[in-house]
């Protein structure tokens, strides 16, 4: 699925400003104001699904206006403001001035005016919108979150790694794929807003389990070619159980060890399948790849790809 995609160095020089902020206002409700406008910079890439939006924008030094006819537009979606780098700060009626910086998120009333400040050099941040509606039963936790920040719990940094790696990823994910991560997404949210006991159920149930297998599916391709990467070593670096990240797999339909083996088999595969790499024999190919053993490696090698490595090797003659 394709990313929208607002950058202010996309239009031309002499009308760069005006135009920029005329689309803008038209796509995101929100009127920019630069401090300096020679050499205002600002681009945005949004990842539009039901029932989720994520952006990640940087900005140069400037202001973004959601003024009461803006609002008056806008549907009762919250936005989730969770700066990377950089600072500002952000004002809505009916709060205070808020500082935003790294390690904080802001919970934004999307209907409600306000100004959000893009200080120094520029700010960087993610930014999820989730309608109101799949946030009920986090009621109380998102009324008290309402138009404050706060620092990142880690709950709050597991929905932000997972909404990062979503909107990274869209591009290569099926329609019916990304639609599954939307759940995840407004699960986790629900999570970290402190949901009742049933709604920590479902999040527990579908988004955070989602998030864990992600991060240790990082830490194996971080480490597939090291001989000593092991469930047990994984589980306790990303601080939970062996037996907890073996449950992860087994819901997935796989264990541990057969999806490191589909991993590595799948970098053997592309090796095999490389001009460059025809002076490496197979054995080379499979130590290379992380296989100890060359004879399970065969084995399993044609059980995936129907084909021995030399079968894949001589069709590049």
């Amino acid at each position: 699925m394709p990313l929208l995609s607002i950058r202010s160095q996309d239009f031309d020089r002499a009308s760069r400003v005006d135009a920029f902020r005329n689309v803008v206002a038209s796509m995101t409700k929100v009127d920019f104001i630069p401090d300096d406008r020679q050499h205002f910079s600002s681009e945005t890439s949004i990842a539009v699904l039901p029932g989720v939006i994520i952006g990640h924008g940087r900005h140069s030094a400037s202001r973004a206006i959601r003024t009461r006819s803006h609002a008056a537009e806008c549907s009762d979606d919250v936005m989730f403001h969770i700066p990377l780098a950089g600072g500002g700060t952000i004002s809505q009626i009916g709060g205070n001035e808020e500082v935003l910086r790294a390690g904080t998120v802001y919970v934004d009333p999307g209907d409600v005016p306000g100004t959000v400040r893009f200080g120094g050099q520029y700010m960087e941040g993610i930014y999820v919108s989730i309608p109101k509606a799949h946030l009920g039963m986090a009621e109380a936790g998102l009324q008290a979150a309402l138009r404050r920040s706060a620092p990142l719990t880690p709950q709050w940094r597991l929905f932000l790694n997972y909404a990062r790696s979503l909107h990274a990823e869209l591009p290569a994910l099926a329609p019916e794929e990304a639609a599954q991560c939307v759940a995840h997404v407004q699960d986790l949210a629900l999570m970290a807003l402190g949901a009742t006991r049933e709604a920590t159920e479902i999040a527990a149930g579908r988004g955070v389990r989602a998030a864990r297998l992600k991060e240790v599916k990082r830490e194996i391709e971080q480490n597939l070619l090291s001989a000593e990467l092991s469930a047990d070593g994984v589980a306790s670096r990303l601080g939970f159980s062996s037996r907890y990240l073996r449950a992860l797999f087994e819901r997935e339909g796989t264990s541990f060890r057969d999806y490191v083996a589909s991993r590595r088999l799948a970098r053997a595969y592309r090796m095999l399948c490389d001009p460059a790499l025809q002076h490496l024999n197979i054995a080379q190919i499979a130590m290379e790849a992380g296989f100890g053993d060359l004879s399970w490696f065969n084995t399993r090698f044609k059980q995936t790809y129907g084909m021995t490595p030399r079968d894949v090797r001589a069709g590049l003659a």
